[in-house]
């Protein structure tokens, strides 16, 4: 189950993405984004309110413990706003026991939409509490 984390932690995790402590040849997979020729944003804003109204809907369709899993995604060609920008989606979930709510138990519900309208920056604002 999620946890609220040090702000130093989530600093070095947006780290170990992007590369940006790393030396030059190193893989990370930021690099490997940004040298297949895609735009790597790392960062996706959605307003509090427009989050409330999507897990509104997800709780009023899925009454089976909804959930939400977070994948990353490419817009590729032709599918969204930037072409070929990397981006998040949130897709709904159901069936975890409440007891044991981890990734094995619930399962996506595709018969509930996701929900992508994020935006990211480019370049992206790295994660800096200190900056």
């Amino acid at each position: 189950m999620g946890q609220r984390i040090p702000k130093d932690d989530a600093k070095r995790m947006c780290e170990n993405w992007t590369g940006s402590k790393q030396p030059g040849n190193s893989k990370s997979p930021g690099k490997a984004i940004r040298s297949a020729g895609f735009e790597d944003t790392y960062e996706t804003w959605f307003s509090v309110d427009e989050l409330e109204k999507y897990l509104k809907y997800v709780k009023d369709k899925i009454k089976d413990n909804p959930g939400i899993r977070i994948y990353f995604g490419n817009y590729g060609k032709n599918i969204g706003p930037a072409n070929n920008s990397c981006t998040v989606f949130l897709a709904p979930t159901r069936g975890a026991s409440e007891e044991r709510v981890d990734a094995i138990e619930n399962v996506n519900d595709y018969d509930t939409d996701p929900y992508n309208s994020g935006t990211g920056r480019i370049p992206p604002a790295p994660y800096d509490p200190n900056a």
